[in-house]
C-alpha cells in the first residue's frame, strides 16, 4: 500500500470510457481497440506517457454512444503493456491498473476526451497484522470457489497468490464480482479499503451461496431425471 501517487506528470490523461467495465488499481484489463477516435487515443498515449483512464459509462450512454457519452468522475489511470499494432490499424494491449483518480475537467474533447485527473488516496494497511491476513485468504478462498464454480468445464482457472497484497486480493475480487456494474463503480468509490473489502467479501459470500444452490438444484433435477 501506498499514499497518493502521482501517475501522470502532466496530471493530463485520456480517457477511454467503456459500457459494463469498472477499472480497479493492482487489476489488468485486456483490450481491444477498434474505434478510430480510441486509435487514435492509443497512438497519442504511447507517444506520451503510456497512461489511460478507464471510466464506467452512465446509463443511457447507448443514445449519444458516438459523441460524448457521460460517464462516471472516479476512475482508474493504468499503464499500457505488451501492445499488439494490427494490420488494420486496430490494437490489442493489457492495461495495468496503476491509481484510482478523479476525472475533472475536459482539456480536449474530439476525437477523444483528455481530462485532469486527481489521484485517490487508498488507507494503508499493516499487511502483516493477523486480522489483515486472515481477511485476505478469507477473500482469495472465497474468490477462488466461485471463479471455479462460474468457470465452463475444462477452463484453466486463475491462480489467487496468497502472498499477493491485501489491496490487490480487494480489488481483483471486486473487479471480478458478477453483479451490476453500479455496484462495482460503487466499490471502487469507496474510499475505505477496509470498508471494501468488507462489502466485497459480503458480495462474494451472497453470490457463492446462490451459484452453489442452483448447482444443488440441478443437480437433484438431473439425479431424478436418471431415475425415471
Amino acid at each position: 500500500m501506498s499514499d497518493v501517487i502521482s501517475v501522470s506528470a502532466s496530471g493530463d490523461v485520456p480517457v477511454f470510457p467503456l459500457p459494463g467495465v469498472v477499472f480497479f488499481p493492482r487489476t489488468v484489463l485486456p483490450l481491444h481497440v477498434f474505434e478510430p477516435r480510441y486509435r487514435a487515443m492509443v497512438r497519442d498515449a504511447v507517444r506520451g506517457e503510456g497512461l489511460i483512464a478507464v471510466s464506467l459509462l452512465r446509463p443511457g450512454w447507448e443514445a449519444d454512444y458516438s459523441g460524448s457519452p457521460s460517464f462516471h468522475d472516479v476512475g482508474t489511470v493504468g499503464r499500457i503493456e505488451d501492445l499488439v499494432s494490427l494490420e488494420d490499424g486496430r490494437f490489442n494491449l493489457r492495461l495495468v491498473g496503476a491509481q484510482r483518480v478523479r476525472l475533472g475537467r475536459w482539456i480536449k474533447e474530439r476525437p477523444y476526451r483528455l481530462v485532469r485527473v486527481t489521484p485517490l488516496s487508498e488507507d494503508n494497511v499493516d499487511e502483516s497484522a493477523d486480522s489483515i491476513v486472515s481477511a485476505k485468504l478469507d477473500l482469495l478462498a472465497s474468490h477462488g470457489c466461485l471463479v471455479r464454480e462460474l468457470a465452463p468445464a475444462g477452463a484453466q482457472g486463475i491462480v489467487l497468490d496468497d502472498r499477493m497484497p491485501f489491496e490487490t486480493a480487494v480489488n481483483g475480487a471486486c473487479a471480478n464480482l458478477p453483479v451490476e456494474p453500479a455496484i462495482r463503480q460503487s466499490l471502487l468509490e469507496e474510499n475505505d479499503l477496509g470498508e471494501r473489502h468488507r462489502r466485497a467479501s459480503e458480495l462474494l459470500d451472497e453470490v457463492l451461496k446462490r451459484v452453489l444452490h442452483l448447482k444443488a438444484l440441478r443437480s437433484q433435477d438431473e439425479g431424478g431425471s436418471d431415475l425415471n
